[in-house]
């Protein structure tokens, strides 16, 4: 009822806004034409930061919309490894990974994370996927981390990515994972607007999802035409795609 509902309040933003037909284009641009093959060297994760990074995780349980146990341990050793002073968060969700960076973070780090409310989803830039939409639909983000120690050094933001304005946090992030909306040019746009975060254009880049087909296309083009993303790794076993900007 929700994803009707969803999709009908979206057609009628669309209409009013004249956008209706560029949603039409993207939305066939994501059906048609071969599916897109991963292209990402594949490597062990000890081949990127060495096998002595330690990690503590908390939640364990994983629900529908969390990244995989294993994708979880990736994640909290890169980020033990690289001890950020600053991580910024597409796609809070639940606040399970959240919370897990926070944990394996330094005590001085300081996490942003944004997330899309319920309340926006017809709203939105950008074409939204259909299989995204029951992951908006939840009474709040970030319930994993609320009422924990480590709330006090989270901030969340409510809001469209797209048109979220990210310049108070230009040259100043040192980890960003991006786990937002999964459709191609989300994938895209959220992509170039945390390249202008990273400190001085250097730290890591995370992705989840580096399976999902719209994805895949995204970060594949970007190791292709941009000499930037070129060191652009899949860990083995995983849907998680990094890049250490050195």
């Amino acid at each position: 009822m929700f994803i009707q509902s969803a999709k009908l309040s979206r057609i009628i933003h669309l209409l009013k806004t004249g956008k209706l037909l560029y949603e039409i284009k993207s939305h066939l641009r994501s059906k048609t034409g071969k599916r897109a093959d991963k292209i990402l060297p594949v490597i062990e994760l000890e081949e990127l930061i060495g096998d002595e990074a330690e990690m503590k995780l908390t939640e364990s349980d994983g629900i529908d919309g969390n990244v995989t146990d294993e994708e979880l341990r990736t994640i909290c050793r890169v980020v033990g490894w690289f001890k950020p002073e600053t991580i910024f968060e597409i796609g809070t969700f639940d606040g399970r990974t959240t919370l897990n960076m926070a944990m394996n973070a330094p005590p001085s780090c300081r996490i942003y994370t944004l997330d899309l409310p319920r309340s926006k989803i017809s709203q939105t830039r950008l074409r939204i996927k259909t299989g995204d939409l029951k992951f908006i639909n939840k009474e709040r983000s970030g319930a994993r981390f609320t009422d924990t120690p480590f709330e006090k050094r989270i901030t969340q933001f409510y809001a469209d990515s797209a048109g979220f304005d990210y310049s108070p946090f230009y040259n100043s992030i040192d980890l960003i994972f991006i786990d937002g909306s999964h459709s191609y040019d989300y994938v895209v746009s959220d992509t170039r607007n945390c390249r202008k975060l990273l400190r001085n254009g250097k730290g890591i880049i995370i992705w989840h999802d580096y399976g999902w087909h719209e994805v895949v296309k995204a970060l594949n083009e970007f190791y292709r035409t941009d000499p930037f993303f070129a060191g652009m790794k899949n860990i083995r076993g995983t849907t998680v795609a990094v890049l250490i900007a050195r």
